[in-house]
């Protein structure tokens, strides 16, 4: 005996409505990037280290530019830029982060540059003028629970 068109119509249904389910880590994923905004990062899309988020500089750098620091890490973290950086015009600053708050960066109390993360797909960059330049200690403010990859570049001819 066949079965039944009715029947093998209501089995293909319920097939596509277990593999369709919210808890399935592809129904949940988002379109688009976030860019810090405050979105809440996606399950399943946010990286788990600071090594699994995308490289801050995603462009050559211009001929002539010095790359003065590099790091990734989570939570609070902080660098002293060497000397030279206090002689520059300017310092550009790249970095993106993953996490449900805030990432800033701070010089003797004072914020430079900080953003809203997101699902770490998105970069932000920051110039910082030779006027905020006169202190060299910067710290990374944020949540033990933001991953963060970050560049500082100092411009050619600097």
């Amino acid at each position: 005996m066949k079965p039944s068109l009715l029947a093998v119509g209501l089995s293909a249904l319920v097939l596509v409505s277990a593999c369709s389910g919210g808890d399935h880590p592809r129904a949940t994923a988002t379109h688009g990037a976030t860019t810090g905004t405050g979105a809440t990062p996606a399950p399943g899309r946010t990286p788990t280290s600071p090594d699994r988020l995308p490289d801050p500089v995603q462009s050559p750098l211009p001929v002539g530019s010095k790359t003065l620091y590099t790091g990734s890490g989570h939570g609070a973290g902080g660098v002293t830029l060497p000397a030279s950086a206090g002689k520059a015009s300017s310092i550009t600053v790249k970095w993106t982060c993953a996490g449900p708050a805030k990432f800033s960066i701070v010089a003797t109390g004072k914020p430079l540059a900080g953003s809203q993360c997101g699902d770490g797909s998105g970069v932000f960059t920051a110039e910082i003028p030779r006027s905020l330049l006169h202190q060299l200690a910067w710290k990374f403010s944020a949540a033990d629970s933001v991953l963060w990859r970050i560049a500082v570049i100092q411009p050619p001819g600097d």
